[in-house]
């Protein structure tokens, strides 16, 4: 089950919250090296206000394993603020119907059977998420092959690939109907709802 949840609500789910940081300090910050911001090694940007929405995955421990970061496009967004470069022959998005999918991250060091269920639960969740919320697009910057490995159609892809964080990376789009991971759902079993949010949350349906 993926959780969701913002500032306004993460005291429902314990120390999820706290526990996202961690996990994106270990993936981004001690294995990536990257210059991020952190602190008491929590990882954390600009962008974790209460208009984010998080999605993570956790293990019996209750330890995140797995996450996704969720951001409306009416406020101020990464790929808006760090690589509009990416974007060509367009307008950046701007409205309350397209959100931008970021901090894409999954434990490493966790169980391997366990762990290639956690991105395709995830993106089922997001889909979930956002149709209950009228969000009818998703946007990011990632590695090409990482995004069509998991969504086989409707991709489209905004602009040339350049180095994001020491990645080739490119800007994209996909209808939020095409989110789901069917080919990796079949494979693993997955079905049925996979989204749990807190019954005070006003922003889903």
């Amino acid at each position: 089950m993926i959780e969701a949840f913002s500032l306004r609500t993460a005291h429902h789910f314990g120390d999820a919250l706290a526990s996202q940081a961690a996990l994106r300090h270990r993936v981004f910050v001690e294995q990536r090296t990257l210059d991020h911001l952190s602190y008491d090694g929590l990882e954390y940007d600009e962008f974790d206000t209460p208009a984010a929405v998080y999605l993570v995955w956790r293990d019996t421990k209750n330890i995140v394993r797995g996450m996704v970061r969720l951001l409306p496009t009416t406020l101020p967004y990464m790929m808006q603020s760090y690589w509009p470069e990416l974007v060509e022959g367009e307008e950046l998005p701007q409205d309350a119907r397209t959100w931008e999918i970021t901090r894409v991250c999954v434990d490493r060091m966790f169980e391997p059977r366990q762990r290639v269920r956690i991105l395709p639960e995830l993106l089922c969740a997001a889909q979930e998420w956002f149709e209950a919320n009228g969000v009818t697009t998703m946007i990011g910057v990632t590695r090409k092959h990482l995004l069509n490995h998991f969504i086989r159609r409707g991709v489209t892809w905004l602009g040339s690939e350049a180095m994001v964080e020491g990645e080739m990376e490119a800007a994209f789009r996909v209808p939020v109907s095409m989110i789901r991971p069917d080919l990796h759902c079949a494979k693993f079993e997955i079905t049925g709802s996979r989204l749990r949010i807190a019954s005070d949350d006003r922003l889903a349906a």
